[in-house]
């Protein structure tokens, strides 16, 4: 299986092309090993053939730069990838954010396995630590296209619409999502730190090749349960990032950790952002 290329400089994908079946056995089959834990496969490069074009609907037109945004609440964004894909994401934007009109704010971008991220048991944290929150909904485990016009889609929406703190971006996500993550860091400038939530780095990026050189965050921490089966690969990346990575463990097996693991983790990145 070709990986799907990705220029990093512009961050842009080539549209994936028509995959005979057995590249496309080929590719979930990799997709599967390279998942671990029971939650399934991680996200690689698999190819996807593009849906036939609909007429626009709500959901697929962006969200107006100027439409109302919630403070202490949720508001849905529709955005585009490439002038013309529609991706979607769920902002929190902390209570006090309109009584603020000039402060920027610390950001966390969450990934989820199955796509439509939430807050999850990270939610009392970002509420009480001022924190805007962005819940990716296309990024899911499978192909990078979705993945990455997801993640490309909404950071670039969000850093027009609200005040984001430049080196205080982090990013987090489980299994998959965490995979997912860690390439997430490497397309776009700011990230201060990265949660890696039961499992490690992807083992091979949209470009084919590992994200680690992308990895330049200075903040890093990983959760992991007992009983998972991606564990050996905390200590992996204790060698490999040396200081810049802390590991968090808890009673449990393939899952996102429970609150006061995962605050724990999101205390030391915090700790390490700039000031």
């Amino acid at each position: 299986m070709r990986p799907l290329p990705l220029l990093l400089a512009f961050a842009t994908l080539t549209p994936a092309l028509a995959a005979t079946n057995a590249e496309k056995a080929k590719a979930t089959a990799a997709a599967m090993r390279a998942g671990g834990g029971a939650s399934g496969s991680a996200t690689t490069g698999a190819k996807v053939v593009a849906p036939a074009p609909s007429a626009p609907t709500e959901d697929s037109r962006p969200t107006p730069a100027d439409a109302p945004l919630a403070s202490g609440g949720l508001t849905r964004i529709t955005c585009l990838y490439r002038g013309t894909d529609p991706y979607h994401y769920q902002l929190w934007l902390p209570a006090n954010y309109a009584a603020a009109p000039t402060k920027a704010w610390p950001t966390l971008f969450i990934a989820s396995p199955g796509g439509k991220a939430t807050m999850g048991n990270m939610t009392d944290w970002i509420k009480q630590h001022g924190y805007i929150a962005v819940m990716l909904e296309e990024s899911r485990n499978g192909d990078w296209e979705s993945t990455v016009g997801n993640f490309i889609a909404a950071h670039d929406d969000l850093v027009k619409r609200v005040r984001v703190a430049e080196g205080k971006k982090v990013a987090t996500g489980m299994s998959g999502g965490a995979r997912a993550c860690s390439v997430f860091v490497g397309l776009r400038p700011g990230f201060g730190g990265l949660l890696l939530q039961g499992a490690g780095y992807a083992p091979v990026g949209p470009n084919g090749a590992s994200p680690v050189a992308g990895i330049k965050v200075a903040a890093l921490a990983a959760t992991f349960g007992e009983k998972d089966s991606n564990y050996a690969e905390g200590p992996r990346m204790k060698r490999l990032f040396g200081d810049r990575m802390e590991l968090f463990e808890f009673r449990g097996g393939h899952q996102w950790a429970p609150k006061e693991t995962v605050e724990e983790a999101l205390d030391s990145i915090d700790g390490r952002l700039p000031k």
